[in-house]
C-alpha cells in the first residue's frame, strides 16, 4: 500500500545547482584565506608577543653589549644625528 502511494505522487527534484564560474571560485578561496590569515594573526601575534617577554625575562632583561651595539647601528644609518 504504501508503494502505491508513492508511485501515485509526483516526483520533485531539487534544481541542479549551477556550477561557479573560476572567478567566483576564486573569490571564495580568498575570502576564506583572508579569514583564516586574521584568525591565525589574531591567535600567533599575542603568542609571539608573550615567548618574547618570556624570553627577555628568563635572560633578566636587555644585556649592555646588546644595548651598546643598537646604539652604534643607530649612530651608523643616521650618521650620529637624531
Amino acid at each position: 500500500m504504501a508503494n502505491q502511494n508513492l508511485a501515485n505522487q509526483p516526483q520533485t527534484t531539487a534544481p541542479a545547482k549551477q556550477k561557479l564560474t573560476w572567478g567566483e571560485k576564486r573569490d571564495r578561496r580568498r575570502r576564506r584565506r583572508k579569514v583564516f590569515e586574521e584568525v591565525l594573526g589574531w591567535i600567533l601575534v599575542p603568542a609571539l608577543i608573550y615567548i618574547a617577554y618570556l624570553i627577555f625575562q628568563a635572560v633578566g632583561g636587555i644585556p649592555k653589549e646588546l644595548q651598546d651595539f643598537a646604539v652604534e647601528v643607530f649612530n651608523t644609518v643616521t650618521g650620529g644625528r637624531l
